[in-house]
């Protein structure tokens, strides 16, 4: 399906104040800009900023998306493969894919100010403990109980651990994600069986 001229110029504004956002956050921390500065930097007003994003944190690390109830469907119910590595692995690729944040220079320069700003630390680990708990919930769903809290907190840990690296070792930034975390992938199915 073709993106409307909208479409299309929304998502560029969304990145472009994704971009800015980041980029001040770089340069003078989470807490030493404004909404104010954020607009003066993407060149629009301080109400666009504020129809496309809720807070300095959606911005910084983007917004807070809901499941898939399509995937999430498949999933419990033990899709798409079959087995709940590849199953994971395919479902938290395709959410990253849906929710438009396969743009790897700005994945790259996300894992930059998230590394290295405390306060976007604590925001992200408050937000991954969230999402966690929800995702463990969905492999409990799908493999029962007795597959253990543990178990599905540590696969998820890995995977995000993974996708980490994916991003962490971007050195071609015209690559799409998708191959970015298929590779890493790759190489820890590797590192794991060798």
């Amino acid at each position: 399906m073709t993106a409307t001229k909208w479409e299309v110029r929304r998502a560029e504004t969304t990145r472009r104040l994704e971009r800015c956002a980041l980029e001040l956050t770089r340069d003078r921390g989470f807490d030493g800009w404004t909404m104010d500065d954020l607009a003066a930097a993407a060149e629009v007003s301080r109400r666009t900023v504020f129809n496309y994003f809720d807070s300095k944190a959606d911005l910084v690390l983007g917004p807070v998306h809901e499941n898939n109830d399509e995937l999430v469907a498949v999933f419990v119910a033990g899709g798409p493969t079959g087995h709940l590595w590849n199953d994971v692995v395919h479902t938290a690729t395709r959410t990253v894919e849906e929710e438009g944040a396969d743009d790897v220079e700005l994945a790259v320069l996300r894992r930059k100010v998230i590394v290295s700003d405390p306060k976007v630390i604590a925001i992200a680990h408050e937000r991954f403990e969230v999402v966690l708990e929800r995702s463990v919930d969905l492999i409990l769903q799908r493999e029962g109980q007795a597959y253990g809290v543990q178990r599905a907190r540590l696969l998820l840990q890995l995977l995000v651990t993974i996708f980490d690296a994916a991003v962490a070792n971007a050195s071609d930034v015209t690559r799409s994600m998708t191959d970015l975390i298929n590779e890493a992938v790759a190489d820890a199915r590797a590192v794991l069986t060798s």
